[in-house]
């Protein structure tokens, strides 16, 4: 996957705002209710990059609780609920943690798997 080039200046000067969009995903609108950070090509990066990772969260979330249907089984049921419950939560909690690792290092590399769709632009 290529990596995002951005100029030294953007990078440094939206590189706080690009981890708080990572820290907390919802926040992915941020540049686009910034006059100044909309024109940012790493504001934007980072934004799209949050979005996709609380896109993957919700729907993970989601299919954990489908899943949990299952646990009206009794005994077996539960037990695989709550597996799959957990192996999504971890699969989500890695996608979110490796957003914040870049968002921290100011890389304009993407999400792995999903980072290639552009939401935003």
């Amino acid at each position: 996957m290529k990596e995002e080039v951005f100029s030294v200046n953007d990078k440094n000067d939206n590189l706080g705002l690009g981890a708080l969009m990572a820290f907390l995903p919802f926040l992915f609108f941020l540049p686009l209710v910034m006059k100044d950070k909309k024109f940012s090509p790493y504001c934007m990066h980072r934004a799209n990059q949050s979005l996709i990772v609380l896109l993957i969260a919700i729907v993970l979330a989601l299919a954990a609780k489908i899943i949990g249907i299952i646990g009206i089984i009794p005994v077996i049921g539960e037990f695989i609920a709550g597996g799959v419950g957990t192996i999504l939560g971890i699969v989500s909690a890695v996608f979110y943690l490796h957003n914040l690792i870049l968002a921290i290092l100011g890389s304009g590399k993407r999400v792995f798997i999903f980072g290639m769709i552009d939401i935003l632009k």
